[in-house]
């Protein structure tokens, strides 16, 4: 009868791997091996299968073949050490360092040692020893050591892989059955428990003094009955050493147990659980949770038939200081199992989430609270950072009286925006925009209209009338009456609610819908829609800015190596001058000795004379001292800015790295709509752009819309052939 380890075998291990890393199912792997049954090689015949029906891709069944074959090695090399100890050749501590010496080795890609080779290098085993153990596991000592000459080093992502699917024995036996954790359950939970492993188990064998063995089909448990056979002259040694045989060395129970089932009447019908392995906990993401409306890019685009999603944005909130803006749920850390053959069990990691924040915020004591530290306005900006603004507001024009306007918060302005002058700030409201300049983080809205202006936003505009102006935004425009010879380029969609567009370029990646669109007497107009200019320009900006950064980066260094190089010359000659002063002080010292001793009164002057020369050099010694100091510590702090600078530069680099993650999965998840709706004319002689085709109409067009349209070539269904389509409203 076959043993529990031969039907283990029976499923190719990469099939096992497969399952546990979630790229099949159980139910696909047995579907899988149906009809790869009676296989001379079933692994090849197993990944053809998986690959032909495209349930597993060619490159991860390269990576599975790679991560199973060192799975199978690191196996072969733990039971080998297990043999080894229960020979009595080594300890467990002995063990244990060879194992992490290896394990060392994988992970850092390098070519590892055998654990025999290792232990014989290290006269803990002989030769004789180890050749002995490889007779034991029927590994061919001769095709061993050509297997060993010819061995490649791991590759980096081999060892990855193989750390991750195999992962290092830790040699503790845990999950043993204590007298302390059979007193918590009941008979009853016990029996239900046992009853629930036995129903998933291999086929069964029989071992030493007629004992019935078998193993769960997951490998986390070894049970074992009596048969009719069974000899009541069994040792506890002698079931252990089938135990090693058999290459179950991880969480088997204490002898006294083992003992207590032979001696005991029972176990014929009911099994008992001789190994058990140590279930992994499953990671799980850290979440954060917002209590503010943080899409500020709230109304959408156009829908399918041509209609914008007008739904009401409600009022931006206004939050109190001490308001929680946000909450996080920390991330459950993952913990590897072990089952009974001593394999690692993996298990997912969690991801955790940084929580980010600007000015108005500040942490809660248990860091999992973002709060309002101002009354102000929430808002979370496209890198993630949460602020919280206040606001800035003008009576009346922005103007030569208050200059520009650049206020890191809301502005609001009752007035007009003169030529000329400029306004920075979050969302920003206005009555009028006449030859002014408005730079937004979010929204602007203009209650009266646009006049030469220009205008950049990373949320929507809102305005009346806009007249030769430049609008760039990622949100959506949305203008009550009229755009004329006027520049528009958004990410979102442009919507004149009862108005024409006239003699203008306007690209939309979101669409278009006008009332008209050109008139007889005006210049042409061109209309890009399903183009993403806005983000293209974007994303240049934020390369040139990170580039910037790092060249900036850059410098400070060159800066800071001459400067510490200034600074080492400087300590050399502190210290050169210190041994100036140092020797004055002694030649002093022995110039006063000889003033003092009354033999020397005939030179006297002399001595007089050279004590005041030496204190000279001593106070000039200590002003080059003081000077050196002063020039090391102005050194010293210009080292410390340039590297808070560089070091605030690189913060500004990853925020300005999240920004352009942000915008680009915002692209992927937003994908252009080639779309223009008119619920009035069109004139001859407009040009309409999609993403891949144009139309120019050639005559008066009437309550349409004109889509881009996906159409395959006849003849020949691999080819794909764009047209803007008309269709009637």
């Amino acid at each position: 009868m076959a043993n529990g380890r031969e039907n283990k075998m029976k499923c190719p291990l990469i099939g096992l791997l497969a399952v546990k890393n979630q790229l099949i199912t159980k139910e696909e792997l047995e579907t899988g091996l149906v009809k790869c049954a009676g296989s001379i090689d079933l692994e090849k015949d197993l990944k053809d299968y998986l690959v032909s029906k495209e349930l597993v891709s060619g490159q991860n069944i390269e990576r599975l073949s790679r991560a199973a074959k060192t799975l199978e090695i690191r196996q072969k090399e733990y039971r080998f050490g297990a043999l080894a100890i229960s020979k009595g050749f080594i300890n467990k501590s002995v063990l244990d360092l060879a194992l992490e010496e290896q394990e060392k080795a994988i992970r850092g890609g390098h070519k590892p040692s055998l654990i025999g080779d290792m232990l014989v290098e290290a006269g803990m085993l002989t030769i004789e020893q180890k050749d002995y153990i490889l007779k034991l596991q029927k590994r061919d000592i001769t095709q061993n050591k050509k297997a060993e000459s010819d061995k490649k080093t791991v590759s980096g992502q081999e060892s990855s892989e193989a750390g991750q699917e195999a992962g290092q024995e830790t040699g503790q036996e845990t999950g043993q059955e204590t007298g302390q954790e059979t007193d918590q359950k009941t008979d009853q939970e016990k029996k239900s428990e046992t009853k629930e492993e036995v129903d998933t188990l291999l086929a069964p064998e029989i071992i030493t003094g007629g004992i019935k063995l078998q193993i769960s089909k997951d490998f986390m448990a070894a049970f074992i009955s009596k048969t009719d056979q069974f000899k009541t002259d069994v040792l506890v040694g002698d079931i252990k050493e089938v135990l090693f045989e058999k290459e179950i060395v991880a969480g088997i129970v204490a002898d006294d147990m083992i003992d207590g089932f032979i001696k005991s009447s029972g176990f014929k019908t009911q099994s008992f659980r001789i190994a058990r392995g140590v279930m992994p906990i499953q990671g799980k993401d850290a979440k954060l949770e917002f209590f503010f409306n943080t899409d500020y890019l709230k109304a959408g685009g156009l829908d399918a038939d041509g209609n914008i999603d007008f739904k009401e944005r409600g009022e931006i909130p206004l939050v109190e200081e001490g308001t929680v803006l946000a909450e996080k749920t920390p991330m459950v850390l993952s913990s590897q199992g072990q089952n009974i053959y001593g394999d690692k069990v993996e298990a997912v990691a969690g991801e955790d989430i940084e929580l980010r924040f600007g000015n108005g915020v500040k942490l809660s004591e248990d860091g999992l609270k973002v709060l309002a530290d101002v009354r102000g306005y929430p808002k979370c900006s496209l890198s993630g950072q949460i602020f919280v603004h206040s606001e800035y507001t003008t009576e009346g024009d922005v103007d030569y009286e208050t200059g520009h306007i650049d206020y890191d918060g809301n502005v609001t302005i009752k007035g007009c925006i003169k030529s000329g002058f400029k306004v920075r700030g979050n969302d920003i409201k206005t009555l009028e925009l006449d030859g002014g300049i408005l730079e937004a983080d979010g929204d602007v809205v203009v209650e009266g209209g646009i006049n030469e202006g220009k205008i950049y936003a990373k949320g929507n505009v809102f305005a009346k009338f806009i007249h030769k102006s430049e609008i760039s935004c990622m949100g959506n425009i949305v203008v009550s009456n009229e755009i004329v010879d006027s520049q528009i380029e958004t990410a979102g969609s442009c919507a004149l609610e009862s108005g024409k567009l006239i003699s203008s370029k306007v690209v939309a990646k979101m669409g278009i819908t006008a009332k008209h669109i050109g008139t007889q007497m005006a210049a042409s107009s061109v209309v890009k829609v399903g183009q993403d200019i806005f983000t293209e320009k974007e994303l240049g900006k934020i390369k040139t800015r990170v580039r910037a950064l790092k060249d900036d980066i850059g410098n400070f260094q060159i800066k800071k190596n001459k400067l510490e190089e200034q600074n080492s010359e400087l300590q050399k000659k502190i210290t050169q001058f210190a041994h100036v002063q140092d020797r004055g002080q002694l030649d002093q010292g022995e110039v006063e000795t000889k003033i003092k001793d009354p033999e020397n009164k005939n030179i006297l002057g002399e001595l007089e004379e050279q004590l005041a020369q030496l204190k000279k050099y001593a106070k000039s010694a200590e002003e080059n001292i003081d000077r050196c100091f002063e020039k090391s510590e102005a050194i010293e702090k210009a080292i410390k800015k340039l590297d808070k600078d560089m070091v605030s530069f690189g913060k500004d680099i990853d925020d300005l790295i999240l920004e352009k993650n942000s915008i680009t999965q915002w692209a992927k998840d937003n994908p252009g709509n080639a779309l223009v709706c008119c619920d009035g004319a069109i004139q001859p002689g407009i040009t309409i752009h999609g993403k891949h085709s144009v139309i120019t109409l050639d005559k008066l067009t009437r309550h349409v819309k004109i889509r881009e349209v996906l159409f395959k070539a006849e003849g020949d269904e691999s080819r794909q052939i764009y047209e803007m389509q008309i269709q009637n409203i």
